[in-house]
């Protein structure tokens, strides 16, 4: 009876201790646990996060052990990077990336060991896309993220944490009125895009976090920060390990591939000889290949290295310029008479990139115009006050899509050839 008695009032204790730190805000508490690794303070951004990381979880995942691996590897990541979220960012929009990046390479692994298992079972059952994720919830996921940053913070905090506007407003330095406003863009924005796939904005909640997985989420963070053994699921600790080396490996591809093509564009001015490297013999003691097949390899490397030496001139080309804020302002309709605009965003989207072949241009020479066409996407709030009978301030949140042409003359040397 001691022992029980001892627990529920640690236990208590521990809930006064959490209470009293839920008035602090992300960034202090984050910083409490990075400076002190206090445990109350990460146990405070669990309760306080959780329910919308578990939400994405479950979206993505749908199988509840999947998606308690998933959760308590967002978690983890933010104990190995928490120094990693700047300063100023909303840490909810930063555990929803890595909560979707997590539960989608979770599904991802999990959807290739299932395609195995059945094709060894029966191959005739695996079809091509039988492990492709099409459901409704993932597409809705993949188009919050794709929200500009304020939209995505105000939609993320508000209606997927179900925090009050007033304190969300507090936390993101804005007026409630400016908070509104991105609130209601980013559902129209969402209800847009959802609408090309024929599914429309669902109500969205929060999953419901259970004490034992905060507790144990909360206990395998301290064990990792403090480097004594963790208590981890090992597939969440696995998860948080590889979460950042991918980014690295992309970085080393892209590095090789140029360092590839630049080569190949430098040798493509000579013969180039097949190296006996790029084709392997399938027997060591093969003969000698003959003269047609040299002669075709040749000919595929030419056509290989043509083929590099275009993407690299691509590459190289002057991007044209972006549209100013200034030239899509003018471009948009007027307002109507009285009134103002404020509170102007504005997503520029490039849906158009071409070169045309080369031809003469007075006064330049041969040259290739590289056709650039903008989407530009301003989102304002209309202002209108009426002074009679008494003073009325009159708001319109409104979205107005322009086009704009970005044209840019690409010099030819050696006369277009």
């Amino acid at each position: 009876m001691a022992r029980l008695l001892s627990g529920l009032v640690h236990r208590l204790g521990r809930v006064v201790a959490r209470d009293g730190l839920a008035q602090l805000t992300d960034d202090e508490l984050l910083r409490r646990f990075t400076a002190d690794r206090d445990a109350l303070a990460f146990e405070a951004l669990v309760w306080r996060h959780g329910p919308m990381v578990l939400g994405v979880c479950g979206r993505v995942l749908g199988r509840t052990g999947d998606v308690e691996d998933a959760f308590q590897a967002t978690f983890l990541v933010l104990v190995r990077r928490a120094r990693a979220v700047r300063s100023g960012e909303a840490l909810a929009g930063w555990l929803y990336r890595v909560a979707r990046r997590v539960s989608t390479r979770l599904a991802r692994e999990q959807g290739r060991r299932a395609a195995r298992e059945c094709l060894a079972a029966r191959p005739e059952a695996v079809t091509e896309g039988a492990v492709e994720w099409s459901d409704w919830r993932a597409l809705l996921d993949r188009e919050v993220e794709r929200l500009p940053a304020p939209y995505r913070e105000a939609f993320i905090l508000c209606s997927l944490e179900g925090r009050a506007q007033e304190d969300v407003a507090r936390e993101l330095g804005c007026p409630v009125g400016t908070l509104q406003s991105r609130l209601a863009r980013a559902k129209e924005r969402l209800r847009t895009r959802l609408s090309v796939c024929g599914v429309a904005l669902p109500v969205l909640g929060a999953g419901t976090v259970s004490a034992r997985l905060a507790t144990t989420t909360v206990s395998a963070a301290i064990g990792l920060a403090s480097g004594s053994p963790t208590s981890a699921a090992p597939v969440a600790l696995a998860l948080s390990q590889g979460m950042w080396k991918p980014m690295g490996i992309l970085k080393a591809k892209v590095v090789f591939l140029t360092l590839v093509a630049t080569a190949a564009a430098g040798s493509a001015v000579g013969y180039v000889e097949p190296p006996s490297v790029v084709r392997a013999a399938p027997h060591p003691a093969s003969a000698d290949p003959t003269p047609e097949e040299l002669k075709k390899e040749n000919e595929r490397l030419r056509h290989e290295i043509a083929h590099l030496k275009k993407k690299l001139a691509a590459a190289m080309l002057p991007s044209g310029d972006v549209p100013t804020d200034q030239e899509v302002i003018k471009a948009l309709p007027k307002p109507p008479a009285g009134a103002t605009r404020d509170d102007i965003v504005i997503v520029k989207e490039k849906i158009l990139d071409r070169l045309d072949p080369p031809r003469h241009f007075p006064n330049v020479g041969q040259a290739r115009l590289r056709v650039q066409h903008w989407e530009c996407s301003a989102y304002f709030t209309d202002i209108v006050v009426l002074p009679w009978p008494f003073s009325v301030k009159l708001t319109k949140p409104r979205v107005c899509v322009v086009y704009i042409d970005k044209d840019v003359l690409v010099p030819v040397s050696g006369g277009g050839k």
